[in-house]
C-alpha cells in the first residue's frame, strides 16, 4: 500500500506492527552480503551496514515517515545501492544463474549490441555470483523510474516513447517492463525505495517537466521471458494476456513481442489520458494488435508505419497538452494551458536544455 512518502509496506500488515529498529527476515540476506557487495564496489544503504543502528529514538512513532535509514524494501529480491567509483545510484536484482536473462545480460553487454543506438534494452553494469544463495547471480542495472513519473505531457512526448522502444524489442515488453532514466528530471536524484523523497528523505520531491530536458531516455527491462535466436516458443508466463500464448502450441514470440508493446502503450494511455487525445496514435497500436498472429506486421514494418505516420501530424498535434482523463477544474484547466502555452511558444526557444547523460 503507498503511502505518502511514495513507499509500500513490505508486509501486508499495520505499519505500527512493523519494527523498523529491527532487520526483516527478508532484509537478513542482503546485510549478509554487504562486504561481498562492498568489496565489488557497491554500497548498500546504512541500514545494512555490520554495526547499524537506527537513527531515531526508541520511542518514536513511524519512523519510516521521517529517517532514511527506517525505509524497508519494496521486493525481496531487489535493492538499491551505491556505486563507490562515481556515486551512482544502482539497482541489485537477485535471479538464479540458470534463468535465460543471465544469457540475454551477457549478449546485451557485448560490444557489438551495447554501443549499438538502437539498442533500448536496460544495460548491464555488472554480473555477480552471490554469495548466499547457491546458483544465485546479482545483476547491477541502472537505476531506472515508471514512465508515468512522471508522464508524458504532450503528443511529441509521448512519440518519443514509442520511437525509443519500438526500434528494438524484447519478449515481455509490457507496461511495467518499459522504464526511463529519469535523471535529468531529478537533479537531486530520488530515493529507491521512496520514489517521491529525496535520497536524504529530508524533502518532497518535484521533477522537472520532460519538455525542459534534450532527452528523455526509455528501456526495456526483465528478460526472464525472453527468448534468443528462436522462431517458435511456447508458454503462458507474461504481464500481457495474448491471445496465442499456450504450453501446446507453439508460437512466434517476435509477432507475440508486437502485439504486446502495441497493447503497452494503449493501455499506458488509456491509465491516464482521455481517450480522443490518442485519436492521431491509435492507427498504430491497432495496427500491431489483430489476434490473429499472422496478421501482425514485424517489429521493423510497425516502426516503419509509426514513422510514416507522425511524419503527417500537423505541428500543433505534437504539442498539444494531454489532459488526464480523471478531469480538470476549471481553474485548473485554465492554469493548465496557459502554462503550457507560455512554454510551447516562447520559453522553450530560449531555455537552455540540460541533455539527459546517456547511460553507461
Amino acid at each position: 500500500m503507498a503511502d505518502a512518502t511514495g513507499s509500500i509496506a513490505l508486509k501486508d500488515q499495520d505499519e505500527d506492527l512493523i519494527d523498523h529498529s529491527k532487520i526483516d527476515r527478508v532484509e537478513i540476506p542482503w546485510k549478509a552480503r554487504y562486504e561481498f557487495l562492498k568489496s565489488h564496489g557497491y554500497l548498500l544503504r546504512p541500514r545494512y551496514r555490520p554495526d547499524w543502528k537506527p537513527s531515531w529514538p526508541p520511542s518514536k512513532r513511524n519512523p519510516e515517515y521521517r529517517y532514511e535509514d527506517a525505509t524497508l524494501p519494496l521486493h525481496s529480491k531487489r535493492l538499491d545501492a551505491h556505486r563507490v567509483s562515481d556515486g551512482r545510484p544502482v539497482f541489485l536484482k537477485l535471479t538464479l544463474g540458470s534463468s535465460p536473462e543471465i544469457e540475454i545480460a551477457r549478449i546485451l553487454a557485448s560490444p557489438t549490441l551495447k554501443d549499438d543506438p538502437r539498442n533500448h534494452c536496460v544495460p548491464f553494469l555488472d554480473i555477480l555470483e552471490d554469495p548466499v544463495l547457491p546458483d544465485g547471480v546479482i545483476l547491477v542495472l541502472p537505476l531506472l523510474r515508471m514512465i508515468d513519473r512522471p508522464p508524458p505531457a504532450t503528443i511529441q512526448e509521448f512519440v518519443s516513447l514509442i520511437d525509443q522502444t519500438l526500434e528494438l524489442t524484447g519478449m515481455d515488453c509490457a507496461l511495467d517492463n518499459i522504464m526511463m532514466d529519469a535523471r535529468a528530471l531529478y537533479p537531486e536524484g530520488w530515493h529507491p525505495q521512496a520514489y517521491l523523497r529525496t535520497p536524504d528523505f529530508k524533502k518532497i520531491l518535484a521533477p522537472r517537466a520532460i519538455r525542459e530536458v534534450e532527452r528523455v531516455s526509455y528501456y526495456l527491462v526483465d528478460f526472464g521471458l525472453s527468448t534468443h535466436r528462436q522462431s517458435l516458443t511456447l508458454g503462458l508466463a507474461g504481464q500481457e494476456d495474448a491471445p496465442e500464448l499456450s504450453e501446446k502450441i507453439s508460437y512466434d514470440p517476435y509477432k507475440l513481442d508486437v502485439y504486446i508493446l502495441g497493447m503497452a502503450y494503449k493501455r499506458f494511455f488509456e491509465s491516464i489520458y482521455r481517450d480522443a487525445d490518442f485519436e492521431c496514435l491509435q492507427p498504430l497500436t491497432d495496427f500491431m494488435t489483430p489476434t490473429d498472429p499472422t496478421a501482425r506486421p514485424t517489429a521493423r514494418a510497425a516502426y516503419d508505419y509509426f514513422k510514416n505516420l507522425i511524419s503527417k501530424l500537423p505541428d500543433e498535434e505534437f504539442t498539444k497538452r494531454l489532459v488526464s482523463h480523471a478531469g480538470e477544474t476549471t481553474s485548473e484547466r485554465i492554469w493548465n494551458d496557459i502554462e503550457h502555452t507560455i512554454w510551447t511558444r516562447w520559453l522553450s526557444r530560449w531555455t537552455r536544455k540540460r541533455a539527459a547523460q546517456p547511460l553507461t
